[in-house]
């Protein structure tokens, strides 16, 4: 280590790591926007300078809670542990199994709180196979080819180095950040947009670590040094408007460009945290790989190859995306291309906007419905065209919570971060991935209301503390941006849960929060709902009770059947409804009868009435 006089370091030890870390924090932070701009691979959703971010937090903030006295080996440990729990995105993965290479190669190192030269161009060669492994279809011109020519030069370095002039850490990260740089130059525009974002956030991290190694006087023994501001990361610097140029030649006619082809086909992101064995981790994303792209499983298993593992994939079955074995935990998922239904429409003018039949009585219109009047009405529309193309910045986001997984795709169809049997944390973690700085929430029980209460509190009181270092509590303090407002409504089942989440589809980025939760939860009240379980759910039950409960004026049946139901529960449903309107001399379709397979453990059968 180096004195406090900043002459560079001779190897890595625990405290230079927490510096580079600090920094690499600072550097995220400082270009976060540029690198949102950059994001168009695998999805155009100008999210990977905010996910890079989040886990480079979530790293430090674990590293945070580790003793002062622990060493490299342990450092780089809880570094990628809180990485792996605090990912977000596809970018943030690849940056958590970064540090998990990383950690690896520390443990396996002779000294456990020093990193040598030789051993750091180890980790830069595990990290680029690493990486590279983790995408299950792995593509040229972006991180992968960035880490790829990062190790190369770092090896030359090694390689190129006599007893007159040996290598020397310094020399090693700073031959691995110009091969970044160089490779982040050469593959701009090949069809990842001016610059692959996730290539320019690696390469902005192992500039980072150079000019820390080149100032090391800033990481001597503090337990928590202060981060380095970027202007004292001359490197950094260089590489920051090293992009900025890139993107201004992109903007006024340069090379950049884009292909038309898509490059995720899934319709849907699917995240969350995996309890397992490595094995069962493993099993996992070969089935993923099946059904999807865009996988990833990063994980830091112990000797006995029990850990936690990140999971992410862009699939059409996002159902089909959950584990057989382990446990889940912080199950989000949300549609990665803005439906009609999601896009905010443009009504003719003797048309009402739906999901009320009018402005006042409240009464709901099926998502099936809605979202073929509205695929009749966006297109007319070029500023919703434009919208869909740019992927709908919101003010407002939603979070939609359910036990019902066969539920998630209605739900995220309207534009909702859904939650999976949701928990405090996962409601906290949708916050985050919405990207917008106030949230409504519909919870589906009271249970889960408690749950999103208790989220809104906590990210009320992190907000309140976020410049205190070690704000929050738990795991979940790392992986959350700060300021984030939640509104919780008064949605207490699954049926009223999609009754809200379709009469507020496409209206958050035109309205305020609390009109938004208003709208939400007016409609939800105006819907009848019925949970029926064990005798009362059998089919010729759920007939009577369904008849008993209809009224004349009413406009749609949902019928919502639970792992349990009886298979022909629906069938009689829509049967009753058919007997009551004839009976009352209504037209055939005049009650509109929808049903969804559910499949929650509770209730059996939940029938909705509007």
């Amino acid at each position: 280590m180096a004195d406090r006089t900043g002459a560079p370091a001779v190897v890595i030890t625990a405290p230079l790591l927490r510096a580079w870390l600090e920094a690499a924090r600072t550097v995220a932070e400082s270009t976060r926007e540029l690198v949102d701009s950059l994001n168009v691979f695998p999805v155009p959703d100008a999210d990977t300078g905010t996910n890079v971010l989040l886990t480079v937090r979530s790293a430090c903030d674990a590293l945070a809670l580790l003793p002062a006295g622990g060493d490299l080996a342990q450092a780089a440990r809880a570094a990628a542990d809180g990485a792996v729990r605090g990912a977000r995105g596809n970018s943030g993965l690849l940056i958590s199994q970064v540090l998990a290479s990383l950690a690896d190669v520390c443990a396996q190192a002779p000294d456990p709180d020093a990193l040598r030269p030789v051993e750091l161009v180890h980790a830069y060669e595990r990290i680029a196979a690493a990486t590279w492994s983790a995408v299950s279809r792995p593509v040229s011109g972006t991180l992968l080819t960035v880490a790829q020519d990062a190790a190369d030069n770092a090896r030359s370095a090694l390689e190129e180095a006599t007893a007159a002039a040996p290598a020397t850490i310094s020399a090693v990260a700073a031959s691995a950040a110009f091969g970044a740089q160089e490779s982040v130059v050469e593959t701009a525009g090949l069809g990842h947009g001016a610059v692959d974002a996730g290539g320019a956030a690696l390469m902005l991290m192992y500039t980072c670590l150079s000019d820390i190694i080149n100032t090391a006087g800033a990481a001597t023994g503090m337990p928590r040094p202060a981060p380095a501001p970027i202007s004292r990361l001359p490197y950094t610097l260089v590489a920051r408007q090293m992009l900025d140029d890139l993107v201004a030649g992109a903007t006024h006619g340069g090379s950049a460009r884009v292909s038309e082809t898509p490059f995720s086909t899934g319709e849907f992101e699917v995240m969350y945290l995996l309890e397992a064995t490595a094995a069962q981790a493993a099993d996992l994303r070969r089935r993923l790989e099946a059904i999807g792209d865009s996988v990833g499983v990063v994980g830091t298993p112990d000797a006995l190859g029990v850990g936690m593992f990140q999971v992410h994939v862009h699939t059409d079955t996002p159902r089909a995306a959950l584990p057989r074995h382990g446990r889940a935990r912080q199950v989000c998922i949300h549609h990665l291309h803005p439906t009609a239904l999601a896009v905010a429409p443009v009504w003719e003018a003797d048309e009402p906007p739906l999901p009320t039949t009018g402005p006042d009585d409240g009464r709901v219109v099926s998502f099936e419905r809605l979202a073929a009047r509205r695929s009749r009405s966006v297109p007319d529309s070029p500023d919703a065209e434009a919208r869909t193309e740019s992927g709908t910045a919101r003010r407002v986001g939603v979070i939609a919570c359910t036990r019902a997984p066969g539920l998630i795709e209605q739900f995220a169809r309207t534009g909702a971060v859904v939650v999976l049997n949701p928990e405090r944390d996962g409601i906290v973690r949708a916050a985050g991935d919405i990207g917008a700085a106030q949230a409504i929430v519909l919870p589906c029980d009271p249970q889960a209301a408690g749950s999103a209460h208790e989220a809104a509190r906590f990210l009320a009181a992190r907000s309140a503390v976020s410049s205190v270092r070690g704000a929050g509590d738990g795991e979940v303090s790392r992986t959350v941006p700060e300021g984030v407002r939640l509104l919780v409504c008064d949605t207490d089942d699954e049926a009223r849960v999609l009754a809200a989440a379709v009469a507020v589809a496409g209206q958050a980025g035109h309205a305020e929060l609390g009109e938004l939760a208003t709208r939400a939860g007016g409609v939800a009240a105006a819907v009848r709902t019925t949970a029926l379980t064990g005798p009362d759910a059998e089919a010729d039950a759920v007939a009577s009770a369904l008849t008993a409960a209809l009224r004349p004026d009413d406009e749609l049946v949902t019928v919502i059947l639970g792992r349990d139901a009886p298979p022909d529960a629906g069938a009689m449903a829509a049967a009753a409804v058919a007997r009551y309107t004839e009976r009352h001399g209504m037209f055939p379709d005049a009650i509109e009868v929808v049903v969804h397979a559910g499949s929650q453990a509770a209730p059996d059968v939940l029938l909705a009435i509007g």
